[in-house]
């Protein structure tokens, strides 16, 4: 309870307050985490984020007065602009080194920091494993019970653990030269899963009359695979020609992609490539039928 007291107590200023920065904000606020100012050039949307905070302060400007007065720094800014925005920092050219500095970014690592004046200690990264799709004007929950990608200085990373602990997640420790590939990780589990559906709308919009049918007759398997994922694991996850091995079902499928779909058959060949491995990992097919599958899928290309 003395950590938690003399982490709440530490005077947060948070650069950038859009859609990470927003519910960033409700949610700490939640756990009784003090702010004293939000920075962002967008003025009137972070005023009326911060409308029933008759406390926290708001401005457009990084100035040296707020960043001197701040405990915590905290920048969640979006990763276009996120070093452009240090660098910004840099210039006022600040002793910073009793702060607790970290960015939001899932890409970059706290190195960014370095050319600040500041405790390599106090330095990290705290990324959200969750997709944010809009900006929040309450407390949604939408932090909580998720997992953060956290790493940098030691002081930082108690830091990191403490707010985990308030939100009621965990964490995973990120090394630095796996930021690249946990951020790649987090597009493909999100970004790619919405670009998937995408590709079911379009085939679906072949066979159905209306565009809502073509997902919402499929929320049953889908969330029935997810279940079985989560619970059974991937391999026994796998059902389909491709675990079976049934090259005929494959081949008309691949004949019917070329001849009317033909910008979707890339996509069928890749994950059929993957599916097929996966198969041949759970020796649900032979090595012999998975090279014939392979070879088939190549064909295509």
């Amino acid at each position: 309870m003395k950590n938690t007291n003399k982490y709440k107590s530490k005077k947060i200023t948070l650069i950038g307050v859009g859609k990470v920065g927003s519910i960033l904000y409700h949610s700490l606020k939640k756990s009784r985490y003090r702010f004293q100012y939000l920075i962002d050039i967008n003025f009137n949307s972070v005023k009326k984020i911060a409308s029933k905070d008759g406390i926290v302060k708001i401005s457009k400007n990084i100035t040296k007065e707020i960043l001197l007065g701040s405990d915590v720094i905290i920048f969640a800014v979006q990763e276009k602009s996120l070093t452009k925005v240090i660098v910004k920092c840099a210039k006022l050219k600040l002793d910073l080194r009793d702060k607790i500095i970290f960015h939001t970014s899932g890409i970059e690592s706290s190195d960014l920091f370095n050319i600040l004046n500041v405790n390599l200690l106090n330095i990290g990264s705290f990324h959200p494993l969750q997709t944010i799709n809009s900006i929040s004007y309450n407390y949604n929950k939408l932090l909580d019970n998720i997992y953060f990608g956290i790493e940098g200085g030691t002081e930082a990373i108690k830091y990191f653990k403490e707010l985990c602990k308030n939100l009621k997640s965990k964490y995973i420790n990120i090394p630095k030269n796996k930021k690249v590939l946990y951020h790649s990780a987090c597009v493909i589990v999100s970004n790619f899963l919405v670009s998937h559906f995408n590709i079911i709308s379009k085939v679906s919009k072949n066979i159905f009359k209306y565009n809502k049918e073509s997902i919402e007759i499929f929320k049953p398997i889908v969330m029935k695979t997810l279940d079985n994922i989560f619970s059974k694991g991937i391999e026994k996850s796998l059902t389909g020609p491709f675990e079976r091995g049934d090259i005929n079902t494959i081949n008309l499928h691949l004949k019917y992609f070329k001849e009317n779909l033909p910008s979707q058959l890339y996509y069928y060949i890749l994950l059929g490539l993957e599916a097929m491995n996966l198969s041949k990992e759970k020796k649900s097919i032979t090595k012999i039928k998975a090279r014939k599958i392979e070879k088939l899928l190549l064909k295509h290309i």
